[in-house]
């Protein structure tokens, strides 16, 4: 977990703004009790309504999330921009995309501005919404920061720096669900082992002498380069082929399929590295996809289900890995992935709702002797635990 706060000058981050924060004071005064221990809870909502102040959310259902979660301690009316609405109030809540589009709107009315989900920024066409903004005092919240540089430093720009980090294993236990991680390792049959180490001879050396060459760059920076000739771009051709061939393997069906057996009475979410192997999964193992092919409305249909029990197991390439919200979930079982630590602790966190005597159990399908062992090492890493 990631805060970036922007103050008003390099000093605000220690000197909150007098009134709502804490009352003002000079020297004499640095052991006042902070204000908002001494007045009655109408003081303060009637202050926060003199502050019209938004949330900015990545999508429809965090909106609904953040909603839901400030309604039970703040008495009066929340505002919403997006998913058909347009009502400001002193507390009001918008979608990404809707601050985007009527900035010119809101964008003098807050002065403080929460952005959830903050990595979204920092490197594209969004950032005009929180250029466009005049709050200046700003929050941002994070489970999983950039990992490049330039957005990092971006985000700083728009928002401000890292004031508080918290890693997953530093809060499973006492604020999170405790987590169980559990690595099964896998083999590739003869088939696939000759196909993967095939594909592995046409990438290896152009991407070792790429980073020979340029140690301090990430392979974000190597695909960038790659496409630039007509070897990097047969390189990137045959490590994505070699992804696809770890996808789904014999070895992971398998196992699947154990596990499925082993948790039929549990709440179970399945996750993979593209829709097609999700598709292959729901069909061999009649478990319900939810991906971004499926409309709003059955994948809603989809997680109510879920949730209330008629369904136990759900299958997901992307659409379960942020902004869902599915309490009950007690077991998951990473297949495959594509984006790294970020999209790892995603899915993670889709666990870790804490409940009465629940443990979070995650399963990790890894192929020995692949590129998978070497990225579930990193992530467990980048997870703390």
């Amino acid at each position: 977990c990631n805060v970036l706060q922007r103050p008003e000058d390099p000093g605000a981050a220690r000197r909150p703004r007098a009134g709502l924060d804490h009352p003002a004071r000079g020297p004499e005064h640095e052991h006042a009790v902070p204000r908002q221990r001494r007045v009655p809870l109408q003081a303060r909502v009637r202050e926060l309504e003199r502050r019209v102040r938004p949330t900015s959310a990545a999508t429809r259902v965090l909106v609904e999330q953040w909603r839901h979660a400030l309604a039970e301690f703040y008495p009066s009316p929340l505002g919403q921009y997006g998913d058909g609405r347009r009502d400001i109030e002193a507390v009001t809540v918008a979608t990404f995309a809707s601050a985007f589009h009527h900035m010119e709107i809101l964008g003098n009315r807050f002065d403080l501005l929460v952005v959830d989900e903050a990595h979204h920024f920092g490197g594209g066409a969004p950032d005009e919404a929180l250029e466009l903004c005049a709050a200046s005092w700003r929050l941002g919240l994070t489970g999983t920061p950039p990992d490049d540089a330039q957005r990092r430093d971006r985000l700083g720009e728009l928002i401000g720096p890292v004031v508080c980090r918290q890693r997953v294993g530093d809060l499973v236990g006492d604020y999170l669900a405790p987590l169980r991680i559990v690595s099964l390792a896998l083999d590739l049959n003869a088939a696939e082992r000759c196909a993967y180490e095939a594909e592995v001879e046409v990438y290896s050396p152009v991407v070792r002498h790429f980073f020979r060459y340029a140690p301090r760059t990430s392979w974000r920076d190597f695909q960038r380069a790659a496409v630039r000739s007509d070897e990097g771009r047969r390189a990137l051709a045959a490590w994505r082929r070699s992804r696809n061939l770890l996808a789904l393997t014999e070895g992971k069906r398998e196992a699947l399929a154990r596990l499925l057996a082993s948790h039929r009475n549990q709440r179970l979410l399945i996750f993979t590295g593209s829709n097609l192997a999700a598709y292959a999964i729901a069909r061999e193992q009649g478990v319900t996809p939810v991906t971004s092919d499926i409309g709003r409305a059955e994948r809603r249909e989809a997680l109510e289900r879920f949730r209330s029990g008629e369904l136990r197991s759900l299958v997901s390439a992307q659409v379960l890995n942020e902004g869902i919200d599915v309490p009950d979930a007690e077991v998951a079982i990473l297949v495959g992935g594509r984006l790294g630590p970020r999209e790892y602790l995603q899915r993670v966190g889709r666990l870790l709702r804490p409940g009465p005597n629940k443990e979070a159990l995650v399963y990790e399908l890894v192929t020995r002797d692949t590129h998978e062992v070497r990225s579930a090492a990193r992530k467990r890493r980048e997870l703390g635990s």
